[in-house]
């Protein structure tokens, strides 16, 4: 459980949106209908939470990386989430400059 904990704490931390959990598993509250798939750099800086989107303005690839890491770990197949070592490696290739 703690990958799914983790995603849910990093994409909150992002997008500033709750995350609930249902049947299905965690999903971003109601009113997001963005996906981490979707690469439009606008639409990616959208996604992120009003407080840090200055910040993030021109690092919308690294935005993008955590937010697919993100999804990554609260993916409903088990099989398909990081495993925590994974998702330290994936942490270690961002400077700490980038997001």
């Amino acid at each position: 459980m703690g990958r799914v904990l983790f995603g849910v704490v990093l994409l909150e931390l992002l997008t500033g949106k709750i995350i609930v959990s249902d049947e299905t598993g965690p999903n971003l509250i109601v009113g997001s209908s963005t996906s981490a798939e979707d690469d439009d750099k606008g639409r990616v800086l959208r996604m992120a939470d009003v407080a840090i989107r200055a910040e993030v303005e021109g690092k919308e690839d690294a935005l993008l990386a955590l937010l697919k890491l993100g999804y990554g770990c609260i993916s409903p197949v088990p099989q398909k989430r990081p495993s925590m070592k994974e998702v330290v490696h994936a942490l270690e290739r961002f400077p700490s400059s980038s997001c």
